[in-house]
This record gives C-alpha cells, sequence and structure tokens, in this order.
C-alpha cells in the first residue's frame, strides 16, 4: 500500500485516514488556487515545501518504489496521451522528435556533468540517473496560459507533444539506469554506452508493440460497447494493465501507456464512443490527473520532511546543486530549441522560439521519479535537489510564461 502503517482507528485504519487527509488537503489547495488564480501545480509545490517545513507528515509513512512506478506513474502519462491530437502532432513531429530524443539526451548529460561534483562518489551513472529523472516536462501551467491567451493551436500541440514524449524517452531511460545503478557491484561491468542504447531501443520498441496491441484491442470492445461506466472502466483498466504486462515482459510500459493513451484519445473517443461516454472519460481523468499530482507533490513533502526539511533544502552544497543543474537545464534547452526553429522551424510565427524554449517546466514526474528511488544515501542526496529545481522552474518559468506570451505577441487565431 502506498502509506504501510499498523495503527487502526476501530475500522479505518492509519493508511486510510492518511489517505484521505491528503486527498482533503489537495482539495484546499486546488481551490485556494483557483481563488487566487495561480496555477494549481505551483500551489501544489508551495504546498509540499510547508508540508516539509511545519513538520506535517504523519508518522511511520513509507513511500515504495511499486507504489511511484506502477501506481501513480502510468495514469500521469495515459492521461497526457489521451489529450494529444495525433493529426497535429504529425505537422510538428520532427521538431517534436528532435526536443523528445536528442533533446533529452543533451539534458541528461548536462545536468550529470553540472551535478556530478555534489554526489558522493562523484560516479557518472547516478549523475546520469538524475539528468534522465529531470528530462521531462511538465506543460499543465503553460498550456492552461497558452488557453487562457488564445495561442495558437498549434503552437500547443508542439508544446504538449515533446512533453508527452519526452516524458516518455526520460522515464525509460531513467528506468534502465536505476537497474544499472543498484546492480552494478565491484565485480560487475558497468552499463556501457552501446548496451544503454540497445537496451532502450529494445523495450522502447517493445513498448509500442504493446501499446498497439492493447490499444487496438480497446478500440475494438468500445466500438461494440454504448455503455459510458463501462467503457470509462475500460480505459481504467487500460492504463495499468497495458504498463504492468509491457514491464513484465522486458518491453517498455511507460511507451506502452503512451501508445496506448494516443489510440484511445484519439481514434477511441472520435470512432467508438458516444459524446456522454467522451464527456465522462475527460471528466474522470482530468480528476485523477489532479489527484496523483497533488499525491507526488505532497509526498516529496513527506520525504523532504525525513531528511530534514527546510534546513536541508538550504544547505549551500543543496543550494549550489539545485542552481548548476537549472542553469544545465536550460543552456541544453536553448541549445536544442534556438537551432531547430533556425531550421526545422523558420515559418514559425514571431515569438514561437522563445515561448517554447520558456516552457521547458519541470513539475510532477521527476519528483514521482526522486520518490521511487530506493531509499539510502543516493536518495537523500537527490531529493532536495529535484525539489528545488522543480520549485525554481515553476516559479520563475511559470510566473514569468503569461508575460512572455502576451510581449511576444503569440495570441491570435488558430494557423
Amino acid at each position: 500500500m502506498m502509506l504501510a502503517t499498523v495503527e487502526h482507528h476501530g475500522v479505518v485504519s492509519t493508511t486510510l485516514t492518511t489517505f484521505v487527509s491528503l486527498l482533503a488537503f489537495a482539495t484546499v489547495v486546488g481551490v485556494f488556487a483557483k481563488l487566487v488564480k495561480v496555477p494549481y501545480t505551483i500551489a501544489l509545490v508551495l504546498a509540499g515545501l510547508t508540508v516539509a517545513i511545519l513538520g506535517a507528515a504523519p508518522g511511520s509513512v513509507v513511500i515504495t518504489q511499486e507504489l511511484i512506478i506502477v501506481l501513480l506513474l502510468p495514469p500521469l502519462l495515459f492521461q497526457a496521451g489521451l489529450h494529444l491530437d495525433i493529426d497535429l502532432l504529425q505537422k510538428k513531429a520532427v521538431p517534436v522528435v528532435i526536443l523528445a530524443i536528442p533533446g533529452v539526451l543533451l539534458s541528461m548529460v548536462l545536468v550529470a556533468a553540472a551535478v556530478r561534483p555534489f554526489i558522493g562518489d562523484h560516479a557518472w551513472l547516478p549523475a546520469l540517473l538524475f539528468g534522465a529523472m529531470l528530462a521531462p516536462t511538465d506543460p499543465i501551467s503553460v498550456l492552461a496560459t497558452l488557453k487562457a491567451a488564445k495561442a495558437p493551436h498549434r503552437l500547443r500541440t508542439l508544446i504538449e507533444g515533446e512533453s508527452l514524449f519526452n516524458d516518455g524517452t526520460g522515464v525509460v531511460l531513467f528506468l534502465i539506469l536505476v537497474a544499472a545503478v543498484f546492480t552494478t557491484t565491484g565485480h560487475s561491468d558497468p552499463l556501457s554506452i552501446v548496451d544503454g542504447l540497445m537496451q532502450f531501443i529494445k523495450v522502447a520498441g517493445l513498448g509500442v508493440v504493446f501499446g498497439l496491441g492493447f490499444g487496438l484491442i480497446a478500440f475494438w470492445i468500445l466500438r461494440r460497447l454504448n455503455d459510458h461506466v463501462l467503457e470509462n472502466a475500460i480505459t481504467i483498466v487500460l492504463a495499468w494493465g497495458s504498463f504492468i504486462v509491457a514491464e513484465q515482459n522486458g518491453a517498455s510500459g511507460v511507451i506502452s501507456v503512451v501508445v496506448a493513451g494516443l489510440i484511445i484519445g484519439n481514434y477511441g473517443t472520435k470512432l467508438a464512443m458516444s459524446d456522454q461516454t467522451v464527456q465522462t472519460i475527460n471528466t474522470f481523468w482530468e480528476s485523477i490527473d489532479f489527484i496523483i499530482n497533488s499525491i507526488v507533490f505532497l509526498l516529496i513533502g513527506f520525504e523532504l520532511q525525513d531528511i530534514g526539511g527546510l534546513s536541508t533544502l538550504l544547505q549551500p552544497e543543496v543550494l549550489l546543486a539545485i542552481a548548476a543543474t537549472f542553469i544545465a537545464i536550460m543552456v541544453a534547452r536553448a541549445i536544442m530549441v534556438y537551432p531547430t526553429a533556425l531550421t526545422i522551424g523558420k515559418n514559425w510565427p514571431k515569438g514561437w522560439k522563445h515561448v517554447v524554449f520558456w516552457s521547458g517546466l519541470k513539475g510532477s514526474i521527476p519528483l514521482a521519479l526522486v520518490l521511487g528511488l530506493p531509499g539510502g544515501e543516493l536518495k537523500q542526496t537527490l531529493v532536495p535537489i529535484a525539489f528545488g529545481v522543480v520549485l525554481v522552474s515553476l516559479l520563475l518559468q511559470g510566473l514569468t510564461i503569461g508575460p512572455l506570451i502576451r510581449y511576444m505577441g503569440v495570441t491570435s487565431d488558430d494557423q
């Protein structure tokens, strides 16, 4: 279970009480964010920090790797795939692929170089693991701002498509490196670049196959039903089932979930579902996305509290690591975005390249990944750095993306 405790209060366990308390607190934060018109991801990261500062996390909470990777990650990725327009994505496929694969690799390497001096044994593998962990972006705050500003739908698709696919690339690299870091011993050979590349191609390729297979099976079933509750249940089974079965068979559960989500979102909703079913599914998965994001940000607050809270976050070495990591991320993004804009995106309207550059916010997935690390010294070192980078990213980029959009004039009808 997510929160493992042994205490009970009548028929209500401490686990259940804590879980319901998390949801209640997240709802309060969400209401507050709406009232003050702040993106809820920013409100949540501040709420997580508040939990750590106040020491409000309940005792005896155990955050397991299985919880984060298997329970919380699939719905985040499925929901993202569900709402991405494949037709528009195809028109922006080249810049999306450039940002999602070479961009992720470059970011991983530069972040690794920046954070390596702050890791105990100065080893490359843990540093690369951290780089892969911070590769996924979180477009939620940006997309909400772009939508409110009536920015072109093509720009929103480019940013969302890049985010979805760099999530997939980053998480696959993360899982490969987790296995390498935590299974490599002094008597075994470290993971080579060639081995890592071949493993990535294998698990990603198989993930596409599993995602296509499960997505098409679900699509076939959905076409023969007209029951919005049952059809919604099928998408729930698909999100977690495609992940679990793919992982159990040596494939990437992450890629499988993304592909399955794309199939249901683009073909299932248009060719196999009634309007009532589409509305039910969209509402359900938006609610799940809010709940999962909330839980992740609050759990990182629990983890911060366990390793010293604000005093740990404000240690000079941690602050230096946060600054070095954030600068490395921005340098990597600039190296990928601006040459791409000058070549592939030379017909982009004015201001697009700056908005795309500034839109690479970090959010719940990097935090979910750092929480999913096995317990130990490495996790204790990386948790405050990861949280600090996400905090800086959401506050600095998240609060300034709106003024940037208005300043660049990226507010026009669909183009």
